[in-house]
């Protein structure tokens, strides 16, 4: 009787024990699901410009059910660290840390350049010190807040981990839920899939907006608009796509390609090019509300007067730099690429083993070709991505001769980088194709040099937006000299110069003031040091930027910038939601606004852009980038 008693107390006391362990789980997993809770509202929060009246709206009013399929997304994340970790206080810290750090992110991205964090943007995390020079004191101070209060709830846990035991989910539950939630995860990833079912759950309620991702994350959510921009293919399957119709574009353009031909000379430009993508050059005379009292660019200015010369219609704005080089070193649009394509340069591009562009078609004529760019080698995966788009070799920041800075200013100058294009002419034998991305005047714009031009000469007060007046002097003088030194370089040379974007630094009540388009025009020319010719190129896209080195240059085209020469007429200029008309040279928001005539010639485009990008590239098998002999 005692024996079996004692094994009833016994009994009663595991029964007890594992009804304890049951209800501590069972808390685990309600503080889980409000740290997850939490962590979502936050993240409303930052993106939102921290606005708690459109979380409450968003949250209970307007969009509920998106809410609750979003936080049903990150308590299965959620559960997979418990899983990983087995600790839920571990997985708790592990989602605020990782909550709290993307939603600076993304307050910060917002504020830079009107645009939330994409999971591309992920990939900049091994550029951790180049974004932490980017940030101001502020959220320097909250980032170093959040990881100081991370480092005292280690030693927390670490103490309480010794004082008394905690509970943890046993191995066989870690198992079962790590491999569920990996499998949930992995299928989450592939959103963009046709068909997945989590897509399919937010298409009940959710609008999807293309065109804008800023108002698209701000009608399905930011978790919804982030699974969006996940990786997929970067165009999507043309109705008319087949190798038939490829090489019927050819034959097409191949004609127009020797019409235009027979009245040029040179079968390859018998000149020395040059890109030159300036960072953040652009014409603050050109703003609405900013009383600017001296010009900035004077030299830039005259010499557009004597020049090819117009406006770039960028795609960016206060940031994108690799977007628009794309755009001129391949000659392929941002406009007709999916919408979660917002960085080819890091989600494509760098997996292909060579791509059609510029500098392939060059190097192929002979043209030693060489990058340069006065950072490190990793921005936007520079080195495979110069690799594939054809360059001999890649100068930066490490292999660079001229490397000298201006005053307190953390980049080299204008005047290093113009002073490695001319080393580079002098010991080069061939012909040369140079490619520069500037560096000089990027952000941070605080304390960027200790003397700028004063409050009278520019009427300006801000000592930030003075930095920036004063980068774009030392441009103008550096450019100047660049300019100086061609003109009695002994070899013809042509130089292709733009502003890569404007930067975000005038704020966003002038922003408010001006035009989309105003934010996005910046100054571009074409220029040669044995030509003197003056075209006004009004607003153009990057795209066209090689057409006009050949016709300045009097050199023949492949069937490839036949169409793009045909498409130019059409539309001169064109990023998503802005076409610049052909026939009116107006703006319009949409290709249904276009002549039929240019939605034609943008539909071949569209087939030699998805068959080069996501098809089977049947246009290189036939020679559409290639002159015809």
């Amino acid at each position: 009787m005692k024996i079996s008693k004692k094994f009833k107390m016994m009994k009663d006391k595991q029964e007890l024990q594992c009804k304890s362990r049951g209800h501590l789980l069972l808390l685990h997993f309600f503080s889980l699901l409000a740290t997850v809770f939490l962590v979502h509202l936050y993240l409303q929060w930052t993106q939102n410009d921290l606005d708690a009246g459109l979380i409450v709206n968003f949250v209970f009013a307007w969009h509920t059910e998106k809410f609750l399929i979003s936080t049903g997304v990150l308590l299965t994340l959620g559960l997979w660290l418990w899983a990983l970790v087995g600790n839920i206080r571990w997985a708790n810290a592990l989602l605020l840390l990782s909550g709290g750090i993307l939603g600076m992110a993304t307050y910060e991205k917002m504020l830079q350049r009107n645009e939330p964090v994409y999971p591309s943007d992920l990939k900049m995390l091994t550029e951790a010190a180049f974004l932490l020079e980017m940030l101001n004191g502020r959220t320097l101070a909250a980032l170093s807040l959040v990881f100081l209060l991370f480092l005292a709830f280690i030693l927390y846990s670490l103490r309480q981990a010794k004082s008394k035991k905690i509970v943890k989910l046993g191995w066989k539950s870690r198992v079962l839920i790590f491999i569920t939630t990996s499998i949930a995860l992995g299928y989450t990833g592939q959103f963009q899939q046709e068909g997945n079912l989590l897509k399919k759950a937010y298409d009940r309620t959710a609008y999807w907006i293309p065109y804008s991702q800023q108002m698209n994350y701000y009608n399905t959510g930011f978790v919804a608009g982030f699974l969006y921009n996940l990786s997929a293919s970067p165009m999507e399957l043309p109705t008319d796509y087949s190798q038939e119709k490829i090489d019927e574009l050819k034959a097409t353009y191949q004609q127009l390609a020797d019409e235009i031909n027979a009245e040029r000379t040179a079968a390859l430009p018998e000149t020395n090019v040059i890109y030159i993508m300036n960072e953040s050059f652009a014409d603050p005379l050109e703003l609405e509300g900013l009383d600017l009292q001296s010009d900035p660019i004077p030299f830039t200015r005259a010499l557009m007067d004597t020049s090819y010369s117009g406006e770039l219609l960028s795609q960016g704005y206060g940031g994108g730099t690799a977007n628009i080089e794309f755009e001129a070193l391949t000659g392929f649009s941002m406009e007709p690429f999916a919408a979660n394509i917002t960085t080819p340069y890091t989600q494509f591009l760098s997996s292909q083993d060579d791509f059609p562009s510029v500098v392939s078609r060059l190097e192929e004529a002979g043209f030693r070709t060489t990058a340069i760019h006065p950072y490190n080698t990793t921005m936007y995966k520079r080195l495979e991505n110069y690799e594939t788009l054809g360059f001999d070799s890649f100068l930066y920041e490490d292999t660079m001769i001229n490397t000298e800075k201006l005053d307190t200013n953390p980049y080299i100058s204008d005047a290093a980088a113009y002073a490695e294009i001319v080393a580079i002419l002098k010991a080069s034998e061939e012909k040369d194709f140079i490619h520069l991305v500037t560096m000089q005047n990027h952000t941070p714009y605080q304390n960027k040099y200790t003397v700028t031009p004063s409050v009278a000469e520019t009427g300006i007060v801000s000592q930030t937006i003075r930095n920036y007046l004063q980068d774009l002097q030392y441009s103008d003088q550096a450019l100047a000299d660049l300019l100086a030194i061609l003109q009695e370089w002994d070899e013809p040379t042509v130089v292709v110069f733009w502003g890569d974007h404007w930067p975000s630094v005038f704020g966003e009540d002038l922003y408010a003031l001006n035009t989309i388009q105003n934010m996005h025009e910046t100054p571009m020319f074409v220029y040669s040091n044995t030509e003197e010719a003056h075209k006004d190129l009004g607003v153009t896209s990057p795209i066209y930027f090689f057409p006009e080195v050949l016709e300045l240059s009097g050199s023949r085209v492949t069937a490839f910038e036949a169409l793009l020469m045909a498409l130019q007429e059409q539309v001169p200029a064109f990023e998503k939601t802005l076409y610049v008309n052909g026939d009116t040279g107006e703006y319009v928001s949409s290709r249904e606004e276009l002549s039929d005539q240019a939605r034609s010639l943008l539909a071949d485009y569209d087939l030699i852009q998805y068959d080069t990008t996501t098809g089977n590239r049947y246009a290189e098998s036939n020679g559409f980038f290639q002159m015809n002999d």
